[in-house]
């Protein structure tokens, strides 16, 4: 991760103003972050949603996955797989930034690589599967309400919009959303942007920050205070290496090592052995000690 990659800066600068300018067609939109408390709002009528979708009769996600797998289009075994895919995936990205060899990390990359498109394959066909639950179906419920909720069509947030018609709208809002959620662009924000040296001075006091309390602080400022909150302890108590010290998220990532760590089974060379005996492959027991 390097500053020049990303617009860090204007992330910070739409995260602590609270409100984000969206161009669509041309035409600036307007979307006004949500505060925490209008976010449980949401999750709570979504439960209420989910709720009138089943006495109404239509199934849940795991009915509709007992459906599938005495169908045969689903089985116990596919669920088990993108769990153990998902694991593996993790145990291997961290063993993975200790191999220095640029070969055996070409090859090791390719094979993590080849399991996270393994589970995006699982996961799209478990979720046409689902896409008819009633918890799918109140996720839909709940998007609109986000957009008519949140995008106005001036800066002064007088007039929003009365109803979601324009589907590049809903895109554009959940493509920024996305954007403020990730974890690499807040600790980036952060980082590179320049909020973590006065989150340094105040961590004692964080809300001060944004001059906010419980009720008024938005999710993405929630989030932004979190992260630095995490990278802050982490920086003071652990002792990170040279190599990712310019790296906010691999820096909240790193695992220091502990003294007996040598005797598990996903030490590098273990890993190198494993992975030779098994054709360049690697399974799930080989990180189990």
């Amino acid at each position: 991760m390097r500053n020049n990659e990303k617009n860090y800066s204007g992330d910070l600068l739409d995260i602590s103003r609270g409100f984000s300018v969206l161009k669509v067609s041309d035409k600036n939109y307007y979307f006004k972050h949500f505060l925490f408390t209008e976010i449980l709002q949401l999750d709570e009528e979504q439960k209420t949603d989910v709720a009138n979708s089943i006495k109404s009769g239509i199934h849940t996600e795991d009915q509709l996955i007992k459906e599938a797998k005495k169908a045969g289009s689903w089985s116990d075994s596919e669920e088990e797989k993108i769990k153990s895919l998902e694991w593996m995936i993790k145990k291997s990205t961290t063993a993975l930034a200790k191999i220095q060899d640029p070969t055996q990390r070409k090859v090791f990359n390719s094979q993590i690589e080849n399991q996270r498109k393994e589970v995006q394959d699982l996961s799209f066909k478990r979720k046409r599967i689902i896409s008819y639950s009633a918890e799918s179906l109140s996720e839909i419920k709940k998007v609109k309400k986000m957009v008519c909720q949140c995008v106005y069509l001036d800066k002064q947030f007088s007039e929003n919009l009365e109803e979601v018609s324009d589907t590049d709208i809903t895109e554009a809002l959940f493509k920024r959303y996305a954007e403020l959620s990730s974890k690499e662009n807040v600790l980036g924000a952060s980082f590179f942007g320049g909020f973590f040296d006065i989150y340094a001075a105040q961590y004692r006091d964080p809300l001060k920050l944004f001059n906010v309390n419980f009720n008024t602080i938005t999710i993405f400022q929630k989030n932004l205070l979190i992260l630095s909150n995490a990278l802050f302890n982490k920086m003071k108590n652990v002792r990170i290496p040279e190599e990712i010290s310019n790296d906010p998220l691999k820096i909240l990532e790193y695992e220091e090592k502990e003294e007996g760590e040598a005797k598990v089974t996903h030490g590098i060379d273990d890993l190198k052995l494993k992975m030779k005996a098994r054709g360049g492959s690697l399974k799930a027991e080989d990180f189990l000690t």
